[in-house]
């Protein structure tokens, strides 16, 4: 199945404004696409594991005694969510940190309100014959990876000047083909496929871990405008989405059969696998949602490094630790 951590969210930035300014006068539901009882939150792919915590909150519906029904819709190559909720076509979606600060220097006005993945499950993966040790080593080799902040990155802090890019096509033909060969992988899924597939040299670096790049993955954000108008109601989905995530990695049973029924290609055991990595790795971190100002800082840093973001920009505006329930 085909993951990227980035997609092109923040680089149509003068079309989603101008749509975000059509559609900002539209009446008949609360702020941001959505009403009281059917909240929207729009997902940045299709359904799976790696989203678990919303299609469990979908499932279980924590806040619907608090008249709030949530409605998890799943992404897909053609949906643009950091655009299409700064738009209004839906008050929520799910993006990485890296997205929402890029986005939100392009004019977009998006705001993280809790964190999903505290490490990021974005890696590298090879073969172990290939002697890679570092990102370093990466030099020399044939990447495939989607173009994106952690990648450039990756590129500018490990001096990768020698490295042969190649766009991703989300199969492990190229791979198992050639002995060489580098490509981006999420740590909950490709293990599984290459493990399905016969690899046994099969090797990883984590982005996060051994790159020092964890910017939060898959966070919940809305717009500016749901925050000013509907406070409560950030609040409740918030709470809803962070029990989600809580009860997900106790069983993920519910938001299993969510997403079996969003996304029939699910293979079931790929989605156990997933679940389970989430789980016994400790990505969600010890509190689900919380965020930090200064992971923020280090991110607006890191992106300032090679000209992503101004050195000097105000990360400060594109989070908000208010509506969490730890406050």
């Amino acid at each position: 199945m085909k993951k990227t951590s980035i997609r092109s969210t923040g680089l149509r930035a003068a079309a989603a404004v101008a749509l975000f300014a059509a559609s900002a006068g539209c009446a008949g539901q609360a702020a941001g696409g959505s009403t009281e009882k059917n909240t929207v939150i729009l997902t940045n792919w299709f359904a799976q594991a790696e989203q678990g915590g919303y299609w469990q909150a979908m499932a279980e519906q924590p806040a619907k005694g608090d008249g709030v029904t949530l409605n998890v819709k799943q992404g897909g190559p053609g949906i643009q969510t950091i655009p299409q909720v700064a738009a209004g076509q839906a008050a929520f979606g799910v993006a990485n940190a890296d997205e929402v600060l890029v986005a939100r220097k392009n004019g977009l006005p998006i705001v993280a309100v809790a964190a999903g993945f505290d490490t990021n499950l974005q890696c590298m993966m090879f073969h172990k014959a290939a002697g890679i040790k570092t990102f370093k080593d990466l030099n020399g080799h044939t990447v495939a990876r989607v173009p994106s902040p952690y990648w450039d990155f990756l590129k500018h802090n490990f001096g990768l000047n020698r490295v042969k890019e190649i766009n991703l096509n989300g199969s492990l033909a190229d791979y198992k083909r050639q002995p060489g060969f580098v490509q981006q992988c999420f740590v909950t899924s490709e293990p599984y496929t290459a493990q399905k597939e016969g690899v046994k040299d099969f090797a990883m670096l984590s982005v996060a871990k051994d790159g020092g790049y964890n910017p939060y993955g898959n966070l919940l954000f809305t717009t500016e405008r749901v925050i000013k108008e509907n406070p409560d109601l950030v609040k409740k989905v918030v709470a809803a989405s962070v029990q989600g995530w809580k009860n997900f990695s106790v069983d993920p049973g519910k938001a299993k059969a969510a997403v079996q029924k969003a996304n029939p290609d699910t293979v079931p055991e790929a989605f156990d696998f997933g679940a389970a990595t989430i789980k016994e790795g400790g990505y969600l971190g010890a509190e689900p949602g919380s965020m930090t100002d200064e992971r923020w800082k280090t991110l607006r840093d890191q992106l300032g490094s090679f000209g992503a973001v101004p050195k000097d920009f105000d990360y400060g505006k594109a989070f908000t630790t208010k509506y969490l329930p730890n406050g």
